[in-house]
């Protein structure tokens, strides 16, 4: 048989028999799993979600009620009985949003009431033996082991009161400054189950409701994901539940049949056309390659490397492997001449980044020596900043060098520098005088960039971080568009971690609480779009950690 049909027919077999061996696979196999692995995927692996989401928003329960009771203002209030801190901070405080608790107890050491909120009862109507139990454990514990206000454990579950259902969190009251000082009381704070589910349900496209452990009715052909609410006797309660309507998946398994069976069919013609077609051109450059091979190896000149071996044209196909062989050993010559030029260039460019890094780093270090307060402050204003300026690059198509933002954003405090410590670390309100001193440091901070010839790019965005929209920033009062973006990018990220961290003169406020004071500047102090994209960064960190925490990466 010659050369030609070989190659044809080589070529179909090769390009067919894969497509049928797959075809057959898919039929046997994949259809016949697909409802099972469907099911197995709503019913088993989405009740392992709703879990993990459940648990999360019992998290943020936690953090609420750790926020309020482990705090030393609140320690000191119980301790010496200032009930109208108590009140102010517990039952005037936490039934609204974002809170948004239903009942609010406060109890002192010895497990007394000693403020209260309701909802939707009388405190008095409360099983209190109940309520006595939880927080007798919460208080009988011992947290003096515990470093850390994270690593505190509060009592959490369900519970039910008469005829509703709550999810609730039990905090011991600590003082944060010194966790080795005993327990003085407890807050206990709980939502009733409305709301509690009504916080999983932005966490996923179907209904979630409560179901009731009295309740039977149950909608037809349904898949029904659910999870049991047991209460702190592990009495059930009801169950958390997600339905999904299974009818749009057997219609779709019944279109995907349909459509494997259309498409095995058109891809076995194609295939046959296509290999048909392409044997023939095969067949012909295959044919043609010596004649090629041998056309280009006589054309290398002087600069090879390896010395040519010697190709007579005689119509032989063997001559096609030695000049392929020759060219791979060129080849794998040259390669290996760039490999050690790349390593060396490597290696310097490494060194060069290590330098730079440690002398950006030297310079923060420096700030946050003198002001322990703001440590981690330029890392954090550097990663926000980073975020909203590839957003407005990708988004909004802002010409941003987003290198310069991330040094400007590091560098942006440098002036403080020459700030005097008893300034940036006074507890009280800065006088005039002293204010002004601060105010100078973007001033500063630029006058120590220009004498560095590689921040030139840097300084006018470090110099401008903190004017305002509207004209009354400082140092120069500049508005609107003549203000970098870059400084307008730093402004939002460096006032919004400022106030969710702790500071000399104050406690960190809460992000909701920074967001609404930072929103009432919008227009005024801030650029609206950027603000926007900043909005985007935060929610999407958000949802990023919640999936991390589902998918047991946290």
């Amino acid at each position: 048989m010659e050369l030609r049909i070989k190659i044809l027919i080589v070529t179909i077999l090769v390009a067919f028999l894969p497509t049928s061996i797959v075809a057959a696979y898919v039929m046997t196999n994949i259809i016949p799993q697909y409802e099972k692995i469907t099911y197995n995927y709503f019913v088993t692996q989405q009740e392992k979600s709703l879990e993990r989401i459940k648990a999360k928003v019992f998290e943020d329960m936690t953090n609420f009620s750790k926020e309020y009771a482990i705090w030393n203002e609140i320690y000191e209030a119980v301790l010496m009985g200032k009930l109208s801190t108590i009140e102010f901070y517990w039952t005037n405080w936490l039934y609204q949003k974002p809170y948004d608790f239903s009942i609010i107890v406060g109890f002192d050491k010895q497990g007394k009431i000693i403020c209260s909120y309701s909802k939707y009862q009388s405190i008095k109507d409360i099983n209190i033996n109940k309520l006595s139990k939880i927080v007798q454990k919460t208080i009988s514990k011992q947290y003096i082991i515990y470093k850390e206000v994270s690593l505190i454990p509060v009592e959490k579950g369900f519970i039910k009161f008469n005829d509703k259902i709550y999810a609730f969190v039990c905090c011991p009251v600590l003082d944060d400054k010194n966790l080795s000082r005993p327990v003085i009381g407890a807050l206990f704070l709980a939502r009733d189950i409305k709301n509690f589910v009504s916080l999983i349900q932005p966490y996923v496209v179907n209904n979630v409701y409560f179901q009731p452990k009295e309740s039977s009715t149950r909608p037809n052909r349904l898949l029904r994901n659910e999870i049991a609410i047991t209460d702190i006797d592990n009495n059930i309660l009801g169950s958390i539940v997600l339905d999904y309507d299974e009818k749009p998946l057997v219609l779709v398994k019944k279109h995907f049949e349909n459509l494997l069976i259309a498409m095995f069919m058109i891809l076995t013609i194609l295939t046959l056309l296509i290999s048909f077609i392409s044997g023939m051109y095969l067949t012909n450059r295959i044919l043609k390659l010596e004649e090629y091979a041998i056309g280009l190896f006589s054309r290398i000149n002087g600069e090879a490397t390896l010395p040519k071996p010697n190709v007579k044209k005689e119509g032989k196909f063997e001559n096609v492997e030695t000049i392929l062989t020759y060219f791979s050993n060129e080849i794998k010559s040259k390669i290996s001449l760039l490999k050690t030029q790349d390593d060396l260039l490597r290696e310097l460019f490494e060194k060069e980044r290590r330098n730079f890094e440690g002398a950006i780093k030297l310079l923060i270090s420096i700030i946050e020596m003198k002001d322990p307060y703001t440590k981690g402050h330029a890392e954090r204003v550097m990663q926000y900043s980073k975020k909203i300026g590839q957003k407005l690059v990708n988004q909004k198509g802002y010409k941003i060098n987003l290198f310069d933002l991330e040094i400007a954003a590091y560098l942006h405090d440098i002036g403080k520098i020459v700030v005097p410590e008893n300034i940036l670390n006074k507890r009280g309100k800065l006088t005039d005088e002293e204010y002004s001193i601060v105010k100078r440091h973007s001033l500063d901070g630029y006058n120590i960039l220009s004498n560095i010839e590689y921040f030139d790019s840097i300084k006018d965005i470090v110099l401008y971080h903190h004017e305002n929209l509207d004209g009354t920033g400082y140092p120069l009062g500049i508005n609107g568009d003549k203000i970098p973006v870059e400084s307008r990018i730093i402004a939002i990220a460096d006032v919004f971690d400022a106030l969710t961290t702790d500071r000399p003169y104050r406690k960190a406020f809460s992000e909701e609480e920074a967001l609404i004071m930072m929103k009432n500047d919008v227009g005024k102090k801030f650029d609206p779009e950027i603000f926007e994209v900043f909005l985007e960064v935060l929610a999407e960190e958000k949802i990023s950690n919640v999936e991390m925490k589902i998918d047991g990466q946290v």
